[in-house]
């Protein structure tokens, strides 16, 4: 056989995985899915990963699912649990995680399928006792504020990764969360190096917070745009699954406010979009409060967030 056959083969056989991802994102990018029924959307899924093993596709449908928008969301969430039920899929899915071949982000995805599904994850759910709680860091002053919060990436917690929310407290934000970042994988010295002394070398000495402090800050920060009707970042709605699990799952101080993962269903699709009040502070103004309780609106981007 000519080494062209051979090439041409390999792709070909190779091709209905590299093609999962593309097509499970065009399936779940349809806001018409969040109300197909559940017959439909089983043969949606079934066409997409016909002709793949479970060990194969089950790893990218989960990573796929997380990215989708919250209303597909939970659509997905009461429709694949039956889906894998019939399909077989529950073991496969079992052993993948007790393999340690389902990434952190998506195990509280498992979980919330296996559960709907009627299995029992009491197991599951005591190993993710322990807690993926690495480090965490806030600075404030009287404008703004930056809060950053670690977590072990790794089964093996070699390496961490995370989320960095940038707080406002002008209006009308108030000390909501403006904007976020995700922090790729890093080894936890490179991290720090790379996420918090940058802070440092501006000028600024962030704070080290304990899990129970951040969880505070957070969720104080979270209840402000919920008071405020200011939804929450399209870039922290596309983690929903790795906040529940990294960050609503630390432990509560007495102060800490209520906030549940309703609540963050509930403000991802409700309230003034973020987006949109950015971008009217970098086209047209920002509104600044002065220390005698003032507003001056300020043109440009004065807090030069460009850099974040």
């Amino acid at each position: 056989m000519s080494k062209a056959k051979k090439k041409k083969r390999s792709i070909s056989s190779f091709s209905p995985l590299v093609l999962l991802r593309p097509r499970l994102d065009g399936l779940l990018d349809n806001e018409v899915l969040a109300s197909k029924d559940s017959q439909a959307l089983q043969a949606d899924l079934n066409a997409v990963c016909k002709g793949l093993d479970p060990s194969e596709f089950l790893p990218i449908l989960l990573n796929a699912c997380a990215g989708a928008s919250t209303p597909i969301q939970a659509r997905l969430d009461a429709v694949v649990p039956e889906w894998l039920r019939e399909r077989g899929y529950l073991n496969s899915l079992r052993t993948l995680v007790n393999q340690h071949r389902i990434v952190d982000e998506d195990q509280q995805q498992v979980v919330t399928w296996l559960e709907a599904a009627g299995i029992d994850v009491s197991e599951l759910k005591e190993r993710q006792v322990q807690s993926s709680f690495y480090r965490a860091w806030m600075y404030t002053d009287s404008s703004q504020g930056v809060i950053i919060v670690l977590w072990y990436a790794d089964h093996w917690r070699r390496k961490v990764q995370g989320l960095s929310l940038l707080i406002d407290f002008n209006p009308p934000w108030e000390g909501a969360v403006k904007d976020n970042m995700i922090l790729p994988r890093r080894s936890p010295n490179r991290a720090i190096e790379e996420f918090v002394n940058v802070w440092t070398r501006r000028g600024m000495r962030p704070e080290s917070l304990e899990a129970a402090e951040v969880k505070r800050e957070i969720l104080k920060s979270l209840d402000t745009n919920r008071q405020e009707g200011i939804r929450l970042p399209r870039d922290l709605v596309r983690i929903r699954g790795p906040f529940v699990k990294h960050v609503l799952s630390l432990p509560d101080l007495p102060d800490t406010p209520s906030f549940t993962e309703k609540d963050f269903a509930e403000l991802s699709r409700t309230g003034k979009s973020v987006e949109s009040l950015r971008h009217f502070e970098q086209t047209v103004g920002r509104r600044v409060r002065l220390d005698d309780g003032k507003e001056l609106i300020v043109m440009g981007d004065p807090f030069g967030e460009d850099e974040w």
